[in-house]
């Protein structure tokens, strides 16, 4: 299912649309400032090296029939996610390559992503457990904020106006 925006509806609904969408961004924002003690650009590069790594798992459907938890596999890492390494995510983030290595030698500390003998960065089991409730929280209040959104800006019948 994709959804469209109607840009009339979003042109006479801009407030709303901006007051629902900083609703949950603001909140959320300030969530991930608080979990990564301030340093935004820490979250950037975790957040990147997690999303190259899942994609070729999830975009590619490389193995449609295994569970998600074989993520949790490090043996399995090679085979199924994308490898990256500071240039790619100096590249994909803008951020200076040698804060990028920093940040990503901070990561390696705590635990959250490793290096194989290439280079390539893949993250780690412990930062799945470490932000699972956090991520659980974030999505929880995200839908009330995306499902506003939804019905100020599409052109769909909602469900009781069906019934009228």
């Amino acid at each position: 299912m994709s959804l469209k925006i109607d840009p009339a509806e979003f042109e006479q609904h801009y407030f709303r649309a901006a007051y629902l969408f900083s609703r949950f961004t603001v909140p959320y924002m300030r969530s991930i400032y608080r979990e990564f003690g301030g340093d935004m650009l820490l979250n950037l590069v975790l957040g990147e090296i997690g999303t190259r790594n899942v994609s070729y798992f999830f975009d590619a459907e490389k193995d449609s029939d295994a569970s998600e938890d074989v993520l949790t596999d490090v043996s399995e890492h090679q085979r199924l996610m994308r490898p990256c390494n500071t240039l790619s995510i100096s590249d994909a983030t803008g951020i200076p390559r040698e804060t990028v290595r920093r940040k990503i030698d901070m990561l390696i500390k705590k635990g959250w992503v490793y290096k194989n003998e290439k280079g390539h960065i893949y993250l780690t089991p412990e930062v799945a457990k470490h932000f699972e409730r956090f991520l659980f929280d974030s999505i929880e209040s995200l839908l009330p904020s995306a499902q506003a959104l939804i019905d100020v800006l599409s052109k769909l019948p909602k469900v009781d106006d069906r019934d009228k």
